[in-house]
């Protein structure tokens, strides 16, 4: 399946984004959590209080399915202590399998706007800022938690991306999340005779595509599988991965996807550093160097400004880019310099002049050991 790469305008919020006039809660609804590991592999809802069945979950055979289901077990002790000290314990419902959050799903009216705020975990404050604006504009809020194998490559940190079911579930729970859909396992995603895959065509060209092939491929298949299974109203979305948003923007267009994909602006640290789970890899002296990207990416926006306030109608893409370059590389800890690109906000293609329309200077880089990315947009 090819995607296009006509330039289209992005879905426009419907009247469904207006603040939700009722708010609808599952009281009746079993909260499911993940037991310890048992002897059938399989996962059980919380049975003490209200009598619930038991929903088995598929076989978990691999060692690497094995080894994802230790990282990401929230044991039935911790989560039944919230039970009995939290008031709104029940929520969210944890979802470990696709069956267990379609049930849900398919329980819920189709006048109920539903939030959708699709993340691999590790939750900082960009992920939860994406989970406010859901909950503050919908009538019910699903998050997902997964860190998807197929948008890594070889050398990547998947092994050791973080894994922090628990102390997450307890940061969407602050939020009022309503469910959380958890996969178990790769294979709740992925089956054994998983063959077909969303390749949005173009995007392995651009710089970021350059730097990880098959990285979008990946993105692209994810997501297409949760707005399947989750059927979203709105989506959220940090702009702090700015290709992977327009890559996101073309899959719900070109496959007439019933979804509103809402981008949110960057959160940023009180220095400046984009917010990201791979901060956690920095050590105390990288982590006070970082800011140096986004003071790189500003000082192209103080000369896209002061050309234009000056009356001139574009600005050269290189002299963009040299601005940025010369910041980065007067930090000696910055080991390698991946790309500084200059971009169209259609389709992430690239520019020689810059106009009224802007641009996205997106940039990645090693501090380091540690792959970091930022952008800004200007217009």
């Amino acid at each position: 399946m090819e995607l296009t790469m006509i330039a289209a305008r992005v879905l426009a919020p419907s009247a469904r984004n207006s603040a939700p006039t009722k708010r609808l809660f599952f009281t009746g609804s079993p909260a499911i959590h993940r037991t310890k590991k048992l002897p059938s592999c399989s996962y059980s809802l919380i049975s003490q209080q209200k009598g619930f069945s038991i929903l088995p979950s598929p076989q978990l055979t691999s060692s690497s399915s094995q080894q994802h289901h230790r990282n990401n077990s929230v044991s039935m002790s911790t989560m039944s202590n919230e039970t009995n000290n939290n008031n709104d314990s029940s929520k969210p419902m944890i979802h470990p399998t696709v069956e267990s959050i379609r049930s849900i799903r398919k329980s819920i009216h189709p006048s109920t706007t539903i939030g959708f705020v699709p993340t691999m975990g590790a939750l900082h404050e960009g992920h939860l800022s994406l989970a406010r604006e859901a909950r503050l504009k919908n009538d019910i809020v699903i998050a997902s938690i997964f860190v998807n194998p197929t948008q890594f490559g070889e050398g990547e940190d998947l092994d050791k991306y973080p894994r922090q079911l628990e102390e997450d579930v307890a940061k969407l729970r602050e939020i009022g999340v309503d469910h959380v859909f958890a996969p178990s396992d790769p294979d709740v995603m992925y089956g054994k005779n998983h063959a077909t895959f969303v390749e949005p065509m173009g995007f392995d060209q651009t710089k970021e595509g350059i730097s990880r092939p098959g990285h979008f491929r990946g993105v692209a298949t994810i997501v297409t599988k949760l707005f399947n299974i989750v059927q979203p109203t709105n989506a959220y979305f940090g702009q702090k991965d700015a290709v992977q948003c327009i890559v996101i923007r073309r899959i719900a267009q070109d496959l007439d996807m019933d979804v509103n994909v809402q981008i949110m602006d960057t959160v940023r640290e009180e220095d400046g550093l984009a917010m990201s789970s791979r901060n956690a890899y920095l050590t105390d002296e990288e982590r006070q160097k970082a800011p140096i990207l986004y003071q790189s990416l500003r000082t192209a926006r103080e000369l896209f400004d002061s050309r234009f306030a000056k009356g001139e109608e574009e600005v050269d893409a290189n002299d963009l880019r040299e601005v940025v370059m010369n910041v980065l590389e007067s930090e000696p800890m910055i080991s390698k310099i991946e790309y500084v690109a200059i971009d169209d906000l259609e389709n992430m293609r690239p520019m020689e002049k810059v106009g009224d329309g802007g641009c996205v200077v997106s940039l990645a880089c090693k501090l380091g050991s540690v792959r970091l990315i930022d952008n800004i947009v200007l217009r």
